[in-house]
């Protein structure tokens, strides 16, 4: 039998299993529960929260028990938009502290402890979402006769290439970004069907906006749909096509910065009087200004601009509110750079503005999904006042590829700073318990997680083109907290290395497809549809050792153990279950493969396990 310390098995977490109400108005009532071994020597139990910064104790009581648990229970009430709460328990032995981070006899800062969020405006569909990215002008060539033709327009040095469709991209420094493979909005809406099929439900595309480049992120004109994707009517026709079948879409945005080629730009370096002269910083005007990370064509927007502001969130016809009014009726954007916007030196105005556009986005659609990419820690944007969720790249995305392959993105940019050992599972369960504990559980759950997007390496080329890999980190995607996002192509196998190899066109011959990773991707996308656990269930690690990562997902209809395992085929593994609170005798019975478990001494014993295997195991 597994080691066990009564400690191992106290638990809690903010779903609907231990939290009356994870979604509670000020002034509510909330009933909180927590998980404690019956044999552990446990004399009292208090909550602590900080009503006004005043230290706060509600005493709890044993309300129910099983073979192995007892259930202890008390209420608090939410009197702040943002209630901190641990639980302390004292012992024969002394006393411990319980927060989001594990229990330790340590007392840690508050910024660990569990919380809740009152009145927050939160999208509950994320809940129900299986996200896939698309870069357009790469998916799908619905009608030619909107593709740019070569020559038509120069820029940065570079003229316009039409390439053929299925063509390797060329690097940047060659093409300019200038080479355009002929994808747009109508071919995204012809191949619903496909996307239905695989089981997706909502769409993030990268900008839309009129550009002139095939990425789009230096943007001309914020107020109308890149002709060559279809313009204004094209997006109105998609929405209302996804929209008929229950889908949503998220639309991409720069509040970070514009092109140097668009009326905002152009106009306040042709005229020191324009209106849109303190949308940007100028050193010295005109030809010296702030840009994004010194790239010319990208200038830096400035947000101690009210007219900025007005423009882009605040204002009645702002940027931002726009696209989320009919006909277009947008459910949501993701931020580019977000990490960046509103900083520049001794201006940090980020968070200002964070909860600006929060304002503005939810005073026009309360159910819309609002999320910033992050490539490092976001949790700050992330107390329930400004972002819904970020791109998590350093909470979920970067530890599996470290952990599925080794791969450390600075390998290519800063190699003498990377390691591409693979990562402990120890760690991996460390660094993403870490970023889940800093930040309320509503908002854990409402992350955005992927295995890869346009500015990444490819899943497929991540685990080394081990399809037992990308089979298993696209099952622990499905499977852990947040909404899970594909990336185009990955379903079937598509290849790419760092931007603009991993912007390939998407292949639609069939024959050319792995059929089989396809119809492994369509089971975990149904798998999590239908789970309660998967889709709004609580976490709690069981074991993360070796080459072996398990967790618990419960929720009050549903529990499941999910096990992923990375190693060689025809391992023994030993998967501890006790600290679940899941008693000797039970069974387990696999949603994927129908493999049935029965709980002896404590554990689950799996034998010839195979390399890249994964387990649902629901617990009967």
């Amino acid at each position: 039998m597994t080691s066990f310390h009564w400690t191992d098995g106290v638990h809690h977490d903010g779903s609907a299993r231990y939290v009356s109400e994870p979604l509670p108005a000020l002034g509510t009532a909330v009933t909180l529960t927590l998980r404690v071994p019956k044999d552990a020597p446990v004399v009292n139990i208090a909550i602590r929260t900080t009503p006004d910064g005043e230290g706060h104790r509600d005493f709890m009581q044993i309300a129910e028990s099983d073979t192995l648990s007892d259930f202890w229970r008390a209420q608090i009430v939410v009197t702040m938009p943002l209630t901190h709460y641990r639980f302390e328990l004292l012992s024969d032995h002394g006393l411990y502290i319980y927060n989001a981070l594990g229990i330790s006899r340590a007392i840690t800062p508050d910024l660990f402890d569990f919380k809740l969020l009152a009145d927050f405006a939160a999208p509950r569909w994320t809940s129900d979402a299986v996200f896939y990215q698309i870069f357009p002008d790469r998916f799908c060539d619905g009608d030619p006769s909107l593709t740019p033709n070569d020559g038509e327009w120069e820029y940065k040095g570079h003229a316009v290439v039409r390439r053929e469709w299925g063509d390797l991209p060329k690097r940047w420094e060659k093409s300019g970004s200038m080479d355009f493979f002929g994808g747009d909005l109508i071919g995204i809406r012809q191949k619903l069907d496909y996307l239905a099929d695989l089981g997706v439900n909502a769409l993030y595309l990268t900008p839309i906006f009129t550009s002139k480049s095939n990425h789009r992120y230096n943007i001309d004109d914020f107020y109308n749909v890149d002709r060559h994707l279809g313009g204004n009517q094209a997006l109105s026709d998609l929405t209302d096509a996804l929209h008929q079948r229950d889908m949503r879409l998220i639309l991409d945005v720069t509040p970070n910065h514009t092109s140097n080629t668009g009326e905002w730009f152009t106009d306040a370096t042709e005229n020191p009087d324009s209106a849109y002269a303190d949308f940007y910083t100028f050193n010295e005007w005109p030809d010296d200004y702030v840009a994004w990370l010194g790239v010319p064509t990208l200038p830096k927007l400035n947000y101690a601009s009210d007219a900025l502001k007005q423009t882009m969130y605040a204002g009645r016809d702002a940027v931002l509110r726009h696209w989320l009014r009919p006909p277009y009726n947008a459910d949501g954007w993701r931020l580019d750079v977000y990490n960046m916007t509103g900083r520049q030196g001794g201006i940090q105005l980020n968070k200002e503005v964070g909860q600006g556009i929060r304002q503005a986005v939810k005073e026009e659609n309360p159910d819309a999904y609002l999320f910033g990419e992050h490539f490092f820690d976001g949790t700050p944007s992330l107390q329930g006042d400004e972002m819904d969720a970020t791109m998590n790249y350093e909470g979920f995305n970067i530890p599996m590829w470290r952990w599925l392959g080794g791969h450390d993105g600075k390998q290519h940019w800063l190699p003498e700073m990377s390691d591409t050992h693979l990562l402990p599972t120890f760690a991996l369960v460390e660094q993403l318990r870490n970023f889940r504990a800093a930040v309320p559980w509503v908002i854990a759950r409402m992350q955005f997680n992927q295995l890869g997007s346009h500015d990444t390496h490819r899943i497929y080329n991540v685990a080394g083109k081990d399809v037992a890999l990308v089979r298993l980190g696209t099952a622990l995607l499905m499977a852990y907290p947040g909404v899970p996002c594909l990336y185009y192509g990955d379903e079937i196998g598509l290849e790419g290395e760092g931007d603009p190899d991993n912007r390939r066109c998407m292949i639609w011959d069939e024959s050319a497809w792995d059929a089989d990773l396809r119809a492994f991707h369509q089971q975990v996308i149904a798998c999590r549809k239908t789970s309660p656990a998967l889709r709004e269930g609580g976490y709690q690690d069981l074991h993360g050792a070796d080459d072996v990562w398990a967790f618990l997902r419960e929720a009050p209809e549903q529990r499941l153990v999910v096990v992923g395992y990375r190693g060689e085929s025809g391992a023994t593994i030993r998967v501890p279950v006790r600290s679940g609170g899941i008693a000797d005798g039970a069974q387990l019975t696999d949603l994927l493969g129908g493999e049935r478990v029965t709980v002896s001494a404590g554990e689950i014993v799996l034998h010839d396990v195979a390399h890249g295997a994964v387990f649902f195991f629901e617990i009967a």
